[in-house]
């Protein structure tokens, strides 16, 4: 079944406004010195204590492929791990797939890692790291010899094929990336000779300094004003004991900070943060805005310069944050923006093109959190403007996380300061940097607590049922609905995708009643998490299908379980209103006209890197449309007691929360006031 990423229940939270934090806390382990500690301790002979570790889903996810990779690991009672190096050029082929959960740094650096390594990988994620592009680190990696097939040509899931005759290489970032960096890096580790990184924008060297740390022979330089980073690979480090403390994370120190900052009053401490100038431009920024932040007992711990960090309370001010800041502070931008709305004057942050492609679009995610909080901002490129509020910030909002845990995190902290409570639509994707993060706020004073699953939903029966014609936006609002309200996703046009899929894998024609008949009702859930779902050709078998009868009465039952489930649903197709879920308590039937959606469709697959002609495109939704209205068997119509919604004109942000806003006026199943009054 097609469910929003995580078939489990969401865990939403709300955030109360409260008075002065204070007290001391030591947040979680540095995220990316964590990966890396792991990493390269299973390339350095012998044993590598490890204290601090973040134990965070991403950094698990790292530990979890090494170990399928041969690597020893081990916790100890006392929280310390020890990894049993086993040298370089010491990991064996993986017996199975390499689930690396949502982290998009261990995807990245673990192919730089097994490149040279004469097997085959396979790559896979959650819903939010398969739709994050590979591209970039997969063109420096093929020049030493490794290929590739993925989803897409850039997606995972991934299929890499490793090189036994691994090729030194010199490689010039074309954007600043720190992934980029250290996947070339330690697939230079295990490649004869000398692999070169320069870089024209110096990016987080937590590489770099580990590499040193460990006793790898590394040098870093600067030549005609920019950073050439080279290491030498296949040599051995010599056998030790080692012992490396990870230090806290300034990234979820930013939480903590900014919280304290914004409520009169507060005074705390950080323990033992890591202070690498490469990844303290949020600090650098607050302190502009006029933030009180002191350093205290500063020190280097394996390699990385740490320290205790004072954090009182001021009124801050707008600044322009310059573009060139970004790499030091790239996944703090959410929680700046946040600080940012409660400043006097306007915040202007530039040059965030690469938000777009983190764990969700957080620049999107940003401006839509904000807005749901009172707070404006306007968008000139790349360049974000928040406009600060003084300190009034309304809040009370209910905020899509979209399986974003700094997303989620930032607006519970919003929720602290702001007049009113804020509520995240689930929580669970937290746990993948900052477990006990709700615990560790609450301590210092704030209240945060588990919020109802449908707190802003009071409906009698939990279903929204959406149809509409192609290309629509039906599955977009369907998606972004149950991710909202907690409810369950399925896209029920994927049923019958997977249908004409089973007959295009079998050879059979749309015409073979009987064959359509039986891959109905012989579908499996994972036939609807196939990629090749979305395939033009497939969908033309699916419009074919899906006018039989007897597929459509083998489909019936199984979609109208899925919408019987207590913790609600949110279905969309071309029937849902009318057959499956006649009594759904919000029917929505949206559309667009023909060369609108024949435009969003075009767009959407040259987004995916799929060469189409529009005219084709268009001569293909005409013929849908035609097809999927005159057939006998549930024709597209709109139900008798639909919401008609025209798109033509409309974002899918302006559809979203218009429909939003239609939910929320539901009272006991009856309609307060419809869309477009």
């Amino acid at each position: 079944m097609t469910l929003s990423p995580d078939a489990s229940s969401p865990a939403p939270l709300v955030s109360h406004p409260v008075g002065k934090l204070g007290g001391s806390a030591r947040v979680p382990g540095d995220k990316s010195i964590s990966h890396r500690a792991l990493m390269l301790a299973s390339q350095a002979l012998g044993v590598t204590e490890i204290s601090g570790l973040l134990e965070g889903e991403d950094v698990l996810a790292t530990a979890g492929a090494l170990r399928a990779l041969g690597v020893e690991l081990r916790k100890r009672r006392d929280g310390v791990w020890e990894v049993e190096g086993r040298g370089v050029g010491g990991l064996h082929a993986p017996a199975s797939v390499l689930d690396m959960g949502n982290a998009g740094t261990a995807a990245r650096l673990m192919m730089g890692l097994l490149a040279p390594y004469p097997f085959l990988s396979i790559f896979t994620g959650d819903a939010s790291l398969c739709a994050r592009p590979m591209g970039r680190v997969m063109t420096p990696l093929a020049e030493f010899g490794a290929t590739f097939m993925a989803r897409d040509d850039r997606f995972l899931p991934l299929a890499m094929q490793g090189t036994d005759e691994p090729l030194p290489v010199t490689y010039r970032l074309p954007v600043a990336s720190a992934q980029v960096k250290s996947a070339v890096l330690l697939a230079g580790l295990n490649t004869p000779g000398i692999t070169t990184v320069i870089e024209a924008e110096p990016t987080r060297d937590h590489t770099e300094r580990m590499l040193a740390w460990y006793g790898f022979d590394i040098t870093c330089e600067q030549k005609d004003g920019v950073n050439h980073i080279a290491v030498r690979g296949q040599k051995d480090v010599a056998f030790a004991k080692r012992l490396l403390g990870v230090p806290a994370d300034p990234s979820s120190a930013a939480f903590p900070m900014v919280a304290a900052l914004l409520l009169e009053g507060s005074e705390i401490v950080l323990e033992q943060v890591c202070i690498n100038p490469l990844r303290t431009g949020l600090f650098q920024t607050l302190k502009e805005m006029g933030a009180s932040i002191e350093y205290l007992g500063e020190r280097e711990e394996a390699g990385e310069p740490v320290a205790d960090i004072r954090v009182r309370a001021g009124h801050l001010r707008g600044i322009d944050v310059p573009a060139e800041r970004a790499p030091s502070m790239i996944d703090e931008y959410p929680v700046l923006a946040v600080a940012a709305a409660f400043a006097e004057g306007n915040t202007v942050m530039r040059g965030l093109g690469e938000l777009r492609v983190k764990e969700s679009d957080r620049l999107q995610a940003i401006i839509d959190g904000l807005a749901a909080c009172g707070v404006n901002t306007s968008v000139t490129g790349d360049d974000l403007t928040v406009h600060g509020t003084g300190g009034l910030v309304e809040g009370g909002g209910r905020i899509e996380a979209r399986h974003d845990h700094r997303i989620a995190m930032s607006f519970l902290v919003l929720g602290m300061a702001a007049q009113h409570a804020v509520t995240i639509d689930d929580a669970r994707a937290i746990a993948t940097s900052f477990p006990g993060f709700s615990g560790l706020m609450n301590a210092l004073g704030g209240r945060i607590e588990d919020a109802p699953l449908t707190s802003a939903l009071r409906l009698p029966m939990r279903v929204i049922a959406i149809d509409g014609p192609a290309a629509s936006g039906k599955g977009t609002l369907a998606q972004r609905l149950a991710r909202y309200f907690g409810f369950h996703y399925l896209d029920t046009g994927s049923l019958y995708r997977a249908v004409g899929l089973r007959l295009l894998e079998t050879g059979q024609a749309a015409e073979n009643k009987n064959a359509a008949i039986s891959a109905a009702k012989n579908l499996r859930d994972q036939d609807l998490q196939d990629s090749r779902l979305r395939n033009e050709k497939v969908g033309r078998m699916a419009s074919i299908v899906s006018a039989y009868p007897e597929v459509r009465s083998a489909l019936l039952d199984y979609q109208r379980a899925f919408a019987a489930r207590p913790e609600g649903a949110v279905l969309d197709g071309r029937d849902i209103g009318t057959v499956v879920c006649p009594d759904a308590a919000i029917k929505l039937f949206l559309t667009a006209t023909l060369e609108a959606r024949a435009a969003r469709r075009h767009h959407e697959l040259q987004e995916q890197g799929i060469e189409v002609v529009y005219d084709s495109i268009l001569r293909e939704l005409r013929e849908r449309d035609a097809r999927d209205s005159g057939r006998s068997a549930a024709p597209l119509v709109p139900a008798p007691d639909a919401l008609l919604l025209d798109t033509t004109d409309m974002d899918a942000d302006t559809v979203f929360h218009k429909v939003v806003a239609l939910v929320g006026q539901r009272i006991d199943g009856q309609l307060l006031v419809s869309i477009g009054e």
